[in-house]
């Protein structure tokens, strides 16, 4: 009797802690899909920022049809930080900076960085 009684225990501490690894994991795989989610939707919404003729420097937002995420860009002029001479200056393509955050639940942020080439008008 004392036996099955050990053995019951120890299946049910056993249990626990299957439960609880088992909990773990389906949270982290919960966010994973999230944010394989925001990665897909980033990258979505850069090229079509790219896909632009012309780009605008600034800020902007919005909301992706899964109102569970939304974007922030912004766009400026890429300075060479080790540069001393300014880049007015130069002649040819002028370098801007594309920055795309996508931003779900509270504090998850995921953000793509680019550069593009733009001809000086």
């Amino acid at each position: 009797m004392l036996e099955v009684l050990v053995a019951f225990v120890v299946l049910a501490m056993m249990l626990g802690v299957i439960l609880s690894l088992n909990s773990v994991s389906l949270d982290s795989t919960s966010r994973a899909v999230l944010r394989q989610q925001a990665l897909i939707l980033a990258q979505s919404e850069l090229a079509k920022v790219l896909g632009d003729a012309e780009l605008e420097p600034g800020r902007r937002s919005g909301r992706f049809d899964d109102d569970r995420f939304e974007w922030e860009l912004e766009i400026r002029r890429f300075t060479f930080p080790e540069e001393e001479e300014s880049l007015d200056s130069l002649v040819g393509p002028v370098p801007y900076e594309i920055e795309l955050s996508v931003v779900w639940e509270p504090r998850n942020r995921l953000t793509l960085n680019t550069l593009r080439l733009v001809r000086d008008q």
